[in-house]
């Protein structure tokens, strides 16, 4: 149920929906919310799960090593949002904060 959730509102909180930005970010901290709940229930399920599975002799060491992996994933997204970041930055550069997008674009002419 707690995988159910998580991937539910993973994929919901990526495709965000609305016309206005208020709109978006609101459907935005809806999902997130849920994809908390779910994160919070798969974080003590996924310890009890192993401690079940695992044999006396080796429990301690499976416990530690599925709290230890979650540091791991927490670096895995880091470092796959910098690379995906830095594709995007090259592939659709943005102008510099100096320069104004919007006025060399578009003219008062255009609104006339």
């Amino acid at each position: 149920m707690t995988l159910m959730v998580m991937v539910i509102c993973s994929v919901a909180s990526g495709l965000s929906f609305g016309h206005e930005p208020k709109a978006v970010m609101s459907t935005l901290c809806f999902f997130r919310f849920w994809l908390g709940f779910g994160i919070g229930g798969d974080y003590p399920l996924s310890a009890t799960i192993m401690s079940e599975y695992a044999n006396k002799k080796t429990r301690g060491a499976f416990i530690a090593a599925v709290f230890a992996m979650q540091g791991f994933g927490i670096m895995a997204g880091g470092i796959f949002a910098i690379i995906i970041s830095s594709v995007f930055e090259a592939k659709f550069p943005a102008p510099a904060y100096a320069d104004d997008a919007l006025r060399s674009t578009v003219s008062r002419a255009d609104f006339v």
